[in-house]
């Protein structure tokens, strides 16, 4: 298993007003090493040795509850740096991931959001 660049502890104050099952926060987890690497790669193929936050999101950024822990994100894109911006970015992806798994939960009748919800 990767390391853990998301907290476990803030996914629920982004789940609205369902539960959080064990296995979620480990499945959020991946998604997030994905999008990272997938990054990283964006970013080597467009010869670029930064990975920016238009890798990974390019909307606005505006959730404030933090679920990426910045310092780990850097483990992830091996020899790239790091734009200051990513973290954010990264983010933003995974609130509207876990606000998605949240109304899929709720579409199907279940008030605790789980691996099978990503």
């Amino acid at each position: 298993m990767s390391e853990m660049i998301v907290v476990k502890s803030k996914i629920k104050e982004l789940a609205g007003d369902c539960n959080v099952a064990g296995d979620f926060a480990e499945a959020l987890n991946e998604v997030a090493v994905g999008l990272v690497k997938r990054a990283a790669e964006r970013a080597a193929a467009n010869g670029r040795k930064t990975v920016q936050a238009k890798d990974v999101y390019c909307g606005e950024t505006s959730t404030e509850t933090m679920v990426v822990v910045k310092s780990k994100v850097k483990s992830c894109v091996g020899d790239l740096n790091v734009a200051g911006n990513l973290g954010e970015a990264l983010n933003e992806m995974l609130a509207m991931t876990i606000s998605q798994a949240a109304a899929r939960a709720e579409a199907n009748g279940r008030k605790t959001i789980g691996a099978r919800d990503l």
